[in-house]
């Protein structure tokens, strides 16, 4: 106690202040983290809020660290709240950054990539037919097995989509696809150097616009596997949304509305995927075959599309076979991984790589794996 007193009265009264201040806020922090990490396991449709703490994850273990900093640059035993918001967030980093190293090569290779309906998000003075030229010339850079569009659209005007498909799987050396051919396609397309086959059937995958296309590959002496191109409900952010803070020429009642129509756009994004993802697992092939998922989730690891592909069997291949934080938003929300390959047991990723391309608003990904013996 004695101790305790003298380093409250070396600070003198605005330094107690501060370490009030501060601790006031580190107790803030905690609350917020576990908000964000328990976020995974709260249903949107049932209770959307959590969701929002799960998606600023990264934000909130940033402001946790720097509080914990403060307190201890003061000497202040109060450190240890924020170390305990520290230590909530380790079920976080554990979903979210990976060391994995290198498992050798593997036998196939599956890329996947959002094109953004094949608008440049840095240049939009670009024509859809220069950035489809460019992705195109990307994806035969990385000799990819099998290739996962979403938001594909037709670039060349006066083509039908059949045609403007069938052009750009030669462009890219992928001589095989597959695509819903209802009039409500949504752009998600498979692309392949071996022959595809359809996986018909009354589902969700057919509704194109919703959910994703599934096809099975065959790979000859490879093995052979399915295949699904998945894009759930984005937010439908407009950049003005996206810069509502960091635009200094923002009103404050403009500020305010922004901040009401991205909140609205958010819990009702994250309650239709929460519906979305419970139906298209209802639907995944059980025919035992090895199955890759990957695509567009706009989600995070923190959140509850993720927890339930976790749950219903699926591994994400960044944690197996990754490195760092895998950003794949290329946009002006920073960290975020959305982009995703997921695999069963019958799927051994060997790496797994965000590539450094920004043709969209999204970083392409790649999976390098092998089938195991047997399937």
């Amino acid at each position: 106690m004695e101790k305790d007193k003298k380093e409250r009265n070396r600070r003198g009264f605005f330094g107690r202040v501060l370490v009030f201040l501060l601790s006031v806020l580190a107790v803030i922090g905690v609350i917020a983290m576990a908000a964000s990490v328990l976020s995974s396991f709260v249903n949107p449709e049932r209770f959307a809020w959590p969701a929002l703490f799960g998606l600023g994850f990264w934000a909130i273990f940033i402001y946790n660290v720097l509080i914990f900093t403060a307190l201890l640059l003061l000497w202040s035993r109060k450190a240890w709240i924020a170390v305990l918001a520290l230590l909530i967030a380790v079920p976080g980093l554990m979903k979210s950054v990976t060391y994995k190293k290198h498992q050798g090569e593997g036998q196939l290779r599956v890329l996947s990539y959002n094109v953004m309906r094949f608008k440049d998000y840095r240049d939009p003075s670009k024509t859809t037919m220069d950035v489809a030229y460019e992705i195109a010339n990307m994806v035969r850079d990385k000799k990819p097995d099998v290739v996962c569009m979403q938001e594909f659209v037709q670039f060349m005007s006066k083509t039908k989509r059949s045609d403007c498909i069938a052009q750009y799987a030669e462009m890219m050396g992928l001589p095989y696809f597959y695509y819903h051919t209802k009039s409500h396609f949504g752009g998600n397309v498979i692309f392949s150097k071996y022959p595809l086959t359809a996986v018909e059937d009354e589902s969700p995958f057919g509704e194109e616009n919703l959910y994703g296309a599934v096809a099975h590959v065959d790979a000859g002496d490879k093995g052979a596997f399915d295949v699904i191109c998945c894009h759930l409900t984005s937010f439908l952010l407009t950049r003005e949304e996206l810069s509502m803070f960091s635009d200094t020429s923002n009103t404050k009642l403009e500020r305010q509305e922004y901040s009401k129509s991205v909140v609205s756009k958010l819990i009702n994004a994250y309650q239709r995927r929460s519906l979305e993802v419970q139906r298209m697992l209802a639907y995944v092939p059980q025919d035992g075959r090895p199955i890759i998922l990957c695509g567009d989730m706009n989600d995070t690891p923190l959140s509850y599309t993720y927890y339930q592909l976790s749950r219903n069997g699926f591994k994400d291949a960044f944690l197996m076979a990754g490195k760092g934080i895998g950003r794949t938003y290329a946009g002006k929300l920073p960290l975020l991984r959305i982009d995703y390959a997921w695999v069963n047991q019958g799927i051994v990723p060997t790496s797994f790589k965000r590539i450094r391309y920004r043709g969209s608003d999204h970083y392409p990904v790649m999976m390098d794996f092998n089938l195991e013996k047997g399937l």
